[in-house]
């Protein structure tokens, strides 16, 4: 079904082209970027079928993997080349809110049974994303929420910006009950990024947090932060399993993924350059690395990294040129946003990696296309 849907969005992108008789693609520095990815996605892809010799339904596995990633850059191409005016921007928002809102409340249904007094991991779900996990849903959360609050700053319309306000509020309830460290560490740093860029009382806010978090949070979240950091006797214990990581003298629970980034840092080692191909890792490993800086090293190598890092530079200074010199105040407000929501994702991609789930991803994807259009448009005035 998705596959003819987007299909349909493509043959609906070329009749609009040839009624609108203008070019299949409009120029943006963000187009280079992206074609890079897919690029070098293909090559690394024959990486992997190099590399090692796997069992024919892994390579189709792996191949429908890379299928669909190809769903996000087309996605922005749709989204860049047809997405064009304030009115259907708006609506999307408005789309956007009311899916999130949908996705709280099934969150809500689902929790609101649980005894959560206390924590354990028995009581983390995954509400929406049933074939993802809670971390994936806390980041998802987190990235969309700072997309929201980013745009809510500059829309003018009452009505929108209100029921902005109220879903990022709702959406507050599955990040804490996710449980997600990744995601409450996604949350300081959109708040701090946010309170330096644009609104200093942020800081003030992330300071009380940060504080009073014992008083203010439910207690089965605050068990869930300070189980992150371990007494001296857990430390002991911990150690045998190599769950801890010292920083800075303190050791972090890393539940296990110590040992998953060593081994793909001696993947990286081994293979310096370009990898051990595209989702290779976890059908030699039976697990993800649960990093994406981590995954990029071992299956991408220094060539994959150094275009990961070309591609994030871009679209970061495309949304960033936006906030700070598009005229239209909305087309501000996604500029930020779009700023805050990347930079979150980079932030939870310290311990996790959604960047495979085009269901996680998509508004991403969607998002970064419009601001490679109004950018485009903004560059084209400020030459005129």
């Amino acid at each position: 079904m998705a596959d003819w849907m987007l299909i349909a969005m493509v043959f609906g992108w070329f009749v609009n082209v040839a009624r609108e008789r203008r070019g299949i693609i409009e120029r943006s520095p963000v187009n280079a970027a992206v074609f890079l990815i897919v690029i070098y996605s293909v090559v690394n892809l024959i990486r992997g079928y190099t590399f090692m010799a796997l069992p024919a339904d892994i390579n189709l596995t792996r191949l429908m993997a890379w299928k669909n990633y190809m769903i996000l850059p087309l996605m922005y191409f749709i989204t860049m080349n047809n997405l064009r005016d304030e009115k259907n921007i708006k609506l999307l928002i408005v789309c956007i809110c009311l899916a999130m809102l949908a996705m709280d409340f099934n969150f809500y249904s689902t929790f609101r049974w649980i005894k959560a007094e206390h924590y354990s991991n028995d009581i983390r779900i995954s509400g929406p994303f049933s074939f993802l996990g809670p971390n994936e849903l806390g980041v998802f959360y987190s990235m969309y929420t700072f997309l929201l609050i980013g745009i809510s700053y500059f829309m003018q319309d009452k009505k929108i910006k209100w029921l902005i306000l109220f879903v990022s509020a709702c959406n507050l309830y599955p990040i804490l009950f996710s449980y997600s460290r990744a995601a409450y560490i996604c949350m300081i740093a959109g708040l701090f990024l946010l309170g330096m860029i644009k609104d200093r009382k942020l800081l003030l806010l992330l300071v009380v947090l940060i504080i009073g978090y014992s008083y203010i949070l439910p207690n089965s979240v605050v068990e869930r932060i300070d189980s992150t950091f371990l007494g001296k006797a857990t430390v002991i214990e911990e150690s045998v399993t190599s769950n801890a990581i010292g920083i800075g003298g303190v050791s972090v629970d890393t539940v296990g993924r110590k040992e998953l980034w060593d081994k793909a840092k001696i993947y990286f080692k081994d293979h310096l350059f370009i990898g051990i191909g595209f989702d290779t890792f976890r059908h030699v490993e039976g697990m993800i690395t649960h990093s994406l800086y981590m995954k990029i090293l071992a299956e991408q190598g220094l060539m994959g990294m150094l275009v990961f890092i070309i591609f994030i530079f871009v679209i970061l200074r495309q949304g960033f040129i936006l906030y700070l010199y598009a005229e239209n105040s909305l087309y501000k407000g996604i500029g930020l946003g779009f700023f805050l929501c990347v930079s979150v994702h980079l932030v939870g991609s310290i311990t996790g990696d959604q960047s495979l789930y085009y269901n996680l991803m998509l508004i991403y994807w969607v998002f970064m296309g419009i601001v490679a259009h109004l950018s485009s448009q903004l560059m084209v005035k400020r030459q005129s």
